[in-house]
């Protein structure tokens, strides 16, 4: 068992990419903190990025899963990060490239240390609020899920969303983006998954016709 929700649970291999639609960030610790457990279990590097109050739930989760948060994070095992600067370019700026080339970044350091693989959970909601469009969100998205998917990647990748704060639209293709998704108590393996790197290509698209239209505007 990787991923577990109300007893419910997946086995996730290496490269997946999923997604959580929450309504409250209380739902975001105790999805990941049973989905890092198993990786902190199996020798595998594990990060965790959100607002300062989800990182203590995280901590008191883990605590209560018999995690020994503090011995994790003295050896390095356990990162996390209330500061959302480092994950931005220059500090501010939104950039679906730079965020994955920080998560390779992640993972090649962790293989140099001798850990197995690697775990990252992100808020994306925290992340992205007054920093991204739509559009880099799904260029992120999209991005990560032909990196890690289809390279089979040594990287179990857990996004979280606020489906509260989220436009219908968007909402439909980040399902898209993802084999897996959690919503509110349910894991679905999703049988509306595409190939990310025909939608990447659809997304590049998106851009350079709104690019064009309104240069010619």
């Amino acid at each position: 068992m990787d991923l577990s929700v109300e007893g419910k649970s997946e086995r996730i291999p290496p490269g997946s990419h999923i997604c959580q639609l929450y309504r409250k960030v209380s739902e975001i610790p105790g999805v990941t903190a049973r989905l890092l457990r198993v990786g902190l279990t199996a020798s595998e590097k594990c990060l965790f990025a959100a607002a300062p109050a989800q990182v203590q739930e995280l901590r008191e989760e883990l605590a209560s899963l018999n995690v020994d948060v503090n011995a994790a994070l003295a050896s390095g095992q356990l990162v996390l990060h209330e500061e959302r600067e480092s994950f931005l370019a220059n500090g501010s700026r939104f950039d679906p490239y730079f965020l994955l080339s920080s998560h390779q970044t992640f993972i090649a350091q962790a293989l140099r240390e001798g850990w197995k693989a690697v775990r990252i959970s992100i808020d994306m909601s925290w992340l992205t609020s007054d920093a991204a469009t739509p559009e880099q969100i799904l260029k992120y998205e999209a991005a990560s899920d032909a990196v890690f998917t289809f390279q089979n990647a040594p990287i179990i990748a857990l996004m979280h969303y606020d489906h509260n704060k989220l436009m219908p639209g968007l909402v439909a293709e980040l399902l898209k983006l993802h084999p897996i998704s959690v919503v509110g108590k349910y894991i679905k393996r999703n049988p509306y998954y595409l190939n990310s790197e025909q939608y990447m290509l659809k997304v590049l698209r998106m851009s350079r016709d709104k690019d064009q239209g309104r240069a010619s505007s």
